[in-house]
């Protein structure tokens, strides 16, 4: 994913009375893992170790977004001190106990809302400061409601004159309304505070993973790149760009992914050159380049891969030309990825002009310019929590840090844009290349994309031959000759004119020695058929005309319409029907 994120945390701000006083109704996906609660107080206590005044967050209310589709996702810097995904939460943190005379009592507190019964037979039970045992669960010595906390910073308002907080970004990303709330609540509470930024101080904490942080990053990677090769696997002209998302999304979810780690991006032809496409809306053509930027999250850790496909399977020349500078850029970076470099545009040494001037020595554009110009964006970024995690592009690297490196080129004249990217855990001695079992190389690009190429043609022929049966057993009434061709698995269906049978056995009885027996002299053709292979399953589309005579009266009839069949390969490579669905209905005799 290129320098700027696309997603936007700016949601709906609710009032300072909303937010406390209704109870968020907002459904929480909890994460698939979690480090021990020793790691979250370990950061925790060098934060404080850091600050002279209270440390005073909140996470997300659950309120950030009105949709029936939003699934609770805590706020980045509250998760990473807390491992907590519960919404309405709050956080106290004191600094070291220097002067004798200060507050007595906790050092650290987690607010929880209050128990709630009503709202849990609807979203499941939460953490809430009642429960037993609550306090080795959330990994705090004192749990409080929610409801106690602007008691608590008041009283701490008579001690410290200083709060630390996160204050709301004045540039890019400014005027977060959660942010904004927080602080607006703080000024309200303790209007003689001084309120400090503590973000920077968190964000320098972020960059360094920690083991666990780390082994998460790699889960979200893998599931990234079982999911880049499926879309090899499946690239083909006639698809939407949304269909190939829609396979690679499938992949992160079946694998465990809690959520993507940003909008897939997904851009064939002329959307190839626009950096964060995201409508999907395209019909690949032959001869497109593909772009594809899909990174999957794990426990809330988001990786962040992208490939540049010939959508034939096959790149052209000039295809090749450009993917190979870009290919030559990347190589160029990781051999100098270490300990020290960096991204920065103001270094002369630093990675970015590594990629840089290869691009720009290498190649030209169709009026004979160099090619630098079209390098348009950075050449990567941390990764972690946030698909764009803290850490500025000239920092020096350092080892713990996770990074990618996504040299492109964007060429709209020639609708012709590529772009590699691939993440790299820094090391004491260089890096880690997380992503390195994904192919780079354009020759094994193309043989991963022949060889399932080949399988999907060899699958379809036989899939059509399937349907051939299939009109045959339904013109003919054929019972022996549907057992042929219909999957004996519980979750066989079919949806026929006068109604649904689940099970073979059903269909037979329904349809084919209920429905079908009606009519005599039937014959059912097919045309403009449609078939589209995933690996073991398939799904295939065509017109039909069905013709027959009314067994009763001999009266003909007939009908048009359109029908859609699922398939799944079985253990011997035999193809079967999972799942017919009619757009139209055939007349039954009059009684």
């Amino acid at each position: 994913m290129s320098f700027c994120s696309t997603r936007s945390l700016l949601r709906v701000f609710c009032t300072l009375i909303l937010i406390f006083a209704v109870a968020s109704q907002t459904c929480a996906q909890q994460r698939r893992e979690r480090e021990p609660n020793s790691t979250y107080s370990m950061r925790r206590a060098l934060l404080s170790s850091q600050t002279d005044g209270p440390i005073i967050l909140w996470g997300f209310t659950g309120r950030e977004e009105f949709s029936q589709s939003y699934i609770f996702s805590q706020e980045n810097n509250f998760y990473y001190l807390t491992g907590h995904n519960e919404e309405g939460t709050g956080l106290i943190i004191l600094p070291p106990k220097k002067n004798p005379n200060l507050a007595e009592g906790p050092r650290e507190i987690l607010f929880l809302p209050a128990k709630n019964p009503g709202q849990e037979k609807w979203n499941g039970v939460r953490l809430s400061p009642t429960d037993a045992g609550i306090e080795t669960t959330a990994g705090f010595p004192t749990v409080k409601p929610f409801s106690e906390m602007r008691a608590a910073v008041e009283n701490l308002a008579k001690f410290y004159p200083a709060f630390y907080t996160i204050l709301p970004y004045q540039q890019e990303n400014g005027g977060y309304p959660h942010e904004k709330a927080v602080v607006d609540w703080l000024k309200l509470v303790a209007p003689q505070a001084n309120v400090k930024d503590i973000r920077p101080r968190v964000e320098a904490l972020r960059q360094i993973k920690s083991t666990g942080e780390i082994a998460f990053l790699q889960k979200a990677v893998d599931l990234s790149l079982g999911a880049h090769v499926e879309a090899m696997k499946m690239m083909r002209p006639g698809l939407f760009e949304y269909q190939v998302a829609a396979k690679m999304v499938e992949v992160h979810a079946m694998g465990g992914s809690e959520a993507e780690g940003y909008a897939p991006i997904v851009g064939a032809g002329p959307n190839s050159t626009a950096l964060h496409y995201d409508k999907l809306d395209r019909k690949i053509q032959d001869g497109d380049i593909v772009v594809l930027d899909v990174g999957a999250q794990y426990s809330g850790y988001s990786a962040d891969i992208t490939r540049t496909l010939p959508a034939n399977g096959k790149f052209t020349q000039r295809q090749r030309e450009i993917y190979e500078i870009v290919l030559g850029a990347q190589s160029a970076a990781i051999a100098a990825i270490k300990p020290g470099a960096n991204f920065c545009r103001d270094d002369k040494q630093s990675l970015y002009y590594i990629a840089y001037n290869y691009i720009n020595s290498h190649g030209r554009d169709l009026h004979g310019k160099p090619l630098g110009q079209y390098f348009i964006h950075g050449l990567g970024h941390h990764i972690g929590l946030d698909v764009h995690d803290p850490g500025g592009p000239c920092i020096p690297f350092a080892p713990g840090m996770v990074v990618t490196i996504e040299p492109g080129i964007y060429i709209p004249e020639e609708n012709l844009g590529v772009r590699i990217e691939d993440d790299f855990l820094i090391t004491e001695t260089g890096a880690k290349f997380l992503s390195e079992k994904l192919p780079r190389d354009p020759d094994v690009i193309e043989k991963i994309m022949a060889k399932d190429s080949a399988s999907s043609a060899e699958s379809a022929e036989k899939i059509r031959t399937v349907i051939e049966k299939y009109a045959r057993s339904v013109g003919e009434d054929d019972v022996s000759l549907a057992a042929e061709i219909w999957s004996r698995e519980q979750d066989v269906s079919m949806t026929y004119p006068f109604g649904e049978a689940h099970g073979f056995e059903q269909i037979k009885q329904n349809v084919y020695q209920g429905f079908l027996s009606s009519i005599t002299e039937g014959k059912l053709t097919v045309h403009d058929v449609s078939i589209h292979v995933y690996g073991d399953t398939a799904w295939a589309e065509f017109l039909w005309h069905f013709e027959a005579k009314l067994r009763a009266n001999g009266s003909p009839v007939s009908s048009n319409g359109r029908e859609t069949q699922l398939y799944r390969k079985g253990d011997r490579g035999d193809w079967r029907i999972i799942h017919v669905h009619y757009s139209a209905v055939v007349p039954m005799p009059s009684k």
